[in-house]
């Protein structure tokens, strides 16, 4: 039995960046969130590094409960994490207190290619039974 302490890490991380999203559109703690934002680097930047890690863990994740080839796990991971992307950043396109930045999408994208492929570069250098199987 394969242990699912990666899906149940991805999952935590998942909501923390849905209710990251939520708490700032309701303009709710909005001090930590800036500083956040400051401490990676700025805006853009806090997408593609949170993206990065994100794309690593749906990887990770998705090794314990996807039986595909991994190729093509990583492009649904990469498919299904840019669609939730981009469905986020469109959201923002109707509300007051948020604004749609095509800037944020990029960078989120870019740092979702990087996560998904960094993770089965190294897997499959390392011949890493999760990424090589």
């Amino acid at each position: 039995m394969k242990s699912k302490w990666a899906l149940l890490v991805f999952l935590s991380y998942g909501v923390l960046l849905l209710l990251m999203s939520a708490f700032k559109t309701a303009e709710l703690l909005l001090p930590q969130i800036t500083w956040l934002e400051q401490t990676l680097g700025g805006d853009k930047w806090m997408h593609f590094k949170l993206s990065i890690l994100l794309a690593v863990l749906a990887c990770l994740a998705s090794a314990q409960v996807l039986d595909l080839r991994p190729i093509s796990r990583a492009l649904v991971v990469f498919g299904v994490l840019l669609f939730a992307l981009a469905l986020d950043e469109a959201f923002q396109y109707g509300l007051a207190s948020r604004r749609f930045e095509l800037l944020d999408l990029a960078y989120g994208s870019a740092g979702l290619l990087c996560g998904t492929l960094g993770y089965f570069v190294v897997g499959t250098l390392r011949g890493n039974s999760s990424t090589s199987a």
